[in-house]
């Protein structure tokens, strides 16, 4: 694992006027930005809950919860798509057995509570990790007619979401 401090988004280095003085510094990350494609919807939950959330609670819980993270990721960065879908898959059966423990209903370890931390981070649903999660799934969108500036089109927050 590499040591330091993570590397600054490209957009922001754009901004700083960094990527204009040296070009051949950031070749290579804004041809990385350019080749990202546009991966598929996150989509539906697991088929064995939608079939048996009318006659299993477990199910029925475990699609709300699915449903809470779709919600909290529209509201927010609107970054999960198919990579995604095993990561919420699992992220949904942790927060559940984390709610039923809270509930009285056996027990979630300290285990439980970090790999949620670590999924809820990877998916940028912390405040922390929003912002690195933002840079490296979202590409800013320029608007069409809009000068090829850095500096025009778009404000500060919108690069760094």
């Amino acid at each position: 694992m590499p040591g330091g401090r993570p590397a600054k988004p490209l957009s922001v280095l754009e901004i700083s006027g960094a990527v204009k003085k040296n070009p051949s510094r950031y070749r290579a990350r804004k041809e990385a930005a350019a080749a990202r494609v546009e991966l598929p919807a996150l989509g539906a939950p697991p088929e064995a809950w939608v079939k048996d959330q009318e006659i299993n609670g477990r199910c029925r819980a475990l699609i709300e919860i699915w449903d809470r993270f779709v919600a909290q990721d529209a509201i927010g960065l609107r970054v999960l798509n198919a990579s995604h879908w095993m990561l919420v898959k699992n992220a949904c059966q942790l927060q559940y057995k984390i709610d039923q423990s809270m509930a009285g209903w056996g027990k979630a370890t300290s285990g439980d509570w970090s790999t949620l931390k670590s999924y809820l981070g990877s998916m940028g649903m912390t405040p922390i990790d929003s912002p690195r999660v933002a840079d490296a799934v979202r590409i800013p969108e320029r608007t069409p007619g809009s000068s090829s500036s850095p500096r025009s089109g778009l404000s500060w927050g919108e690069y760094v979401g």
